[in-house]
């Protein structure tokens, strides 16, 4: 597994931040230099990221598109399944983003009513080029919103996923779901680096049927926060797992 260490990221940073005082639990800026280096070292069209919270992650992003050459030809899509931030209802979901970084030139499209699910059934095959995973913790659900978006993505691409170390670092929240799906990743991986190790990349395949038998074995886990047959519409390349999580419900 392989290491990032900081690097020509600092400028970029130097617009974002400091993130608003009210924006708990956002994506600090050690792991942002993490983030700002892989899209620079991928050069992606179209990001993806799932989970947006107040929208510091969202400010970082735009501010790596802008570093790129054409930025207004790329896009970043963020996408939450609420309007108002999870963790204080005033402000809107991605509200940050105007206050630190509102001028972007890459395109911003944010949608807040749209999961994982929804969001592998519309899109087409292979068109996102980098994904960000930082929604709901809880196993299964980082697995979750990976598979249904692993035909999604291009082959070969990045995923990062963020808060990897949470139940070790905030023994308050004991989500294991980022954890368990990094530290189970049977391909190439990435870990930031830094005092807490708390972001890293996996790579994806390119057929995401070779993600089957790492899945099973997650799925067997301990469920934190069971979904429901409805969250669960997987490709049909991974009908497999789709049996084995109706099974497991029906249990």
């Amino acid at each position: 597994m392989a290491t990032i260490r900081p690097g020509g990221s600092i400028d970029v940073l130097d617009a974002v931040y400091p993130a608003p005082a009210w924006a708990a639990g956002a994506l600090p800026r050690h792991d942002a230099t993490f983030l700002v280096d892989i899209i620079h070292a991928n050069q992606p069209s179209t990001i993806v990221e799932i989970g947006v919270a107040s929208g510091v992650s969202s400010a970082v992003i735009l501010s790596a598109l802008d570093a790129l050459p054409n930025p207004a030809s790329r896009t970043l899509r963020s996408c939450d399944i609420v309007s108002r931030c999870y963790f204080d209802s005033q402000y809107a979901t991605g509200e940050a983003v105007q206050s630190i970084y509102p001028n972007a030139r890459a395109q911003w499209v944010l949608n807040t009513d749209l999961d994982t699910r929804r969001l592998s059934q519309t899109t087409a095959p292979g068109s996102i080029d980098l994904l960000l995973i930082d929604a709901n913790h809880y196993h299964p659900w980082p697995l979750l919103d990976l598979l249904h978006l692993s035909v999604a993505a291009k082959p070969w691409s990045w995923v990062v996923l963020h808060d990897i170390n949470l139940p070790v670092l905030s023994p308050a929240f004991q989500a294991w779901g980022a954890k368990w799906l990094f530290d189970a990743w049977p391909l190439a991986k990435i870990t930031g680096g830094g005092a807490d190790g708390n972001i890293g990349a996996v790579q994806l395949p390119g057929d995401p049927r070779a993600l089957i038998p790492m899945a099973e074995r997650l799925l067997r886990r301990p469920w934190e926060f069971a979904p429901t047959l409805w969250h669960v519409a997987l490709p049909d390349c991974l009908s497999p797992l789709q049996e084995l999580v109706r099974l497991r419900l029906a249990a």
